[in-house]
């Protein structure tokens, strides 16, 4: 079985395993959202699987569908390691180690989870305690807008404690867990915490 048939295979057939899990325990299924790629290669694949399942994990299913495209330079990402507008996810991290790859995965995955499930009472609040104005104003530097603050905190609570978030300054494990919990409404999942 070739590496395009086994991910087939392993996201059709995923999601209906957990579905059924769930009616057997009585729970709510669980509906994964659409994921489409683009350009990806089995490293590349396998860094969006992780970042998805963490979100699994961490019980953070209410994603919407999302498109994925993975590129070979970081044009198609403004020059950055990734993007992420309107469900749809860029990533230019194939030059990057795995870690990179992975943390860029979940951040922009980061972005369209908040984008669906937080609040503007919940944005406010997160906006208060950072101290931000702007929740995702291009005037803004990157680090001082709200959203990306929020994908940061969010990917180090889905993280595996590799790498540190890009914040305005450094924050102790306490002071993270405690805005992931606001954004999240749960603890994260990181050995970091």
């Amino acid at each position: 079985m070739d590496a395009t048939t086994s991910t087939w295979i392993r996201r059709t057939a995923e999601p209906l395993l957990i579905a059924a899990a769930a009616l057997t325990l009585g729970a709510t299924p669980y509906a994964p959202a659409p994921l489409v790629t683009s350009g990806a290669d089995a490293a590349d694949e396998a860094a969006v699987d992780w970042a998805l399942q963490r979100f699994r994990v961490a019980g953070l299913w209410d994603l919407p569908p999302l498109e994925v495209h993975l590129h070979r330079s970081r044009e198609a990402c403004n020059g950055g390691l990734g993007l992420y507008y309107m469900n749809r996810i860029d990533l230019c991290t194939k030059d990057s180690s795995e870690s990179y790859a992975r943390k860029y995965a979940l951040h922009e995955i980061a972005h369209a989870w908040a984008e669906t499930n937080v609040d503007a009472r919940v944005m406010r609040r997160f906006m208060d305690v950072r101290g931000v104005e702007a929740w995702n104003d291009k005037r803004v530097p990157w680090t001082e807008r709200g959203t990306e603050q929020a994908a940061e905190i969010i990917t180090w609570g889905l993280g595996e404690g590799e790498i540190e978030p890009r914040l305005t300054e450094p924050l102790e494990s306490k002071a993270l867990a405690g805005l992931y919990e606001l954004l999240t409404g749960s603890a994260p999942i990181t050995r970091a915490a």
